[in-house]
């Protein structure tokens, strides 16, 4: 497990936040308590959010009461509700949608900086190789140059392989599905968005591409990716000779 997976930002002045003044006058110390306990739960979830219907659950987890736990959750205004069936706290999931981001923009900068390695790297041995091939003999050039290729293929192949895309509009056209998810209720995580990316690589690698598919999704308010209704033409993309939306098989493409 990472040293920070269930790591979340917490001000150190949230007990004077007027909600939380309330809340400490009426409950005391215990309703506050209550009130961190929730919001680590939630940090918890994949999607930030939790049943109405556990709170029961918590309470007698935490040696509470049910009345106390659902008074802090309904009464000060501290989190929202889907359907009265969840509830949520926007100002975790603000708080998470900023660390997301600040990883995936990391791990496109180490994958960057790794790839850059790599490739000075390659220029070393080929200057290396280049020096010795005056005092090596004919079979061992061949034999080395023949390594050499499929450590170049090899490397290629990884390259495609990749589920981070570096491209700026890239990143800017993904930042805008992740708010239009948070829009409709849906929150990405870092899996979730990871799985995004490796769907979009699934239907196409062009970058181009990609970024009209989710700008797709964005217009439809669509959860997932898919392929492109209109072909780069402007033509409706076939599938089995007709153009139904209906046959593709969207389920592999969910993130």
């Amino acid at each position: 497990m990472k040293k920070d997976a269930y790591y979340f930002s917490h001000d150190s002045n949230s007990k004077d936040d007027p909600k939380c003044v309330m809340l400490i006058e009426q409950l005391g110390l215990e309703g506050y308590g209550i009130f961190w306990v929730l919001v680590e739960t939630l940090r918890d979830q994949p999607s930030y959010k939790y049943p109405l219907a556990l709170l029961p659950a918590i309470a007698r987890r935490y040696n509470s009461t049910a009345q106390k736990v659902e008074t802090v959750v309904k009464n000060y205004d501290l989190f929202q509700f889907t359907d009265d069936e969840f509830f949520f706290s926007i100002s975790l999931m603000d708080r998470m949608e900023y660390l997301e981001k600040s990883r995936l923009k990391k791990s496109i900068a180490g994958k960057k900086g790794n790839e850059v390695r790599w490739n000075n790297q390659l220029a070393i041995a080929k200057v290396s190789q280049c020096d010795n091939d005056a005092i090596t003999p004919p079979s061992q050039i061949i034999a080395s140059k023949v390594k050499e290729s499929k450590v170049k293929e090899s490397k290629v192949n990884k390259i495609k392989d990749k589920n981070i895309v570096g491209d700026s509009l890239f990143i800017q056209a993904l930042d805008e599905f992740k708010k239009m998810r948070k829009l409709i209720r849906k929150p990405m995580t870092e899996r979730a968005i990871s799985i995004t990316i490796t769907n979009l690589n699934k239907i196409t690698t062009n970058e181009a591409e990609q970024i009209l598919i989710l700008n797709q999704s964005i217009a439809n308010s669509w959860q997932g990716v898919f392929p492109l209704k209109e072909d780069k033409f402007g033509g409706t993309r076939q599938n089995n000779g007709t153009s139904s939306e209906s046959e593709y098989d969207f389920s592999k493409y969910t993130g």
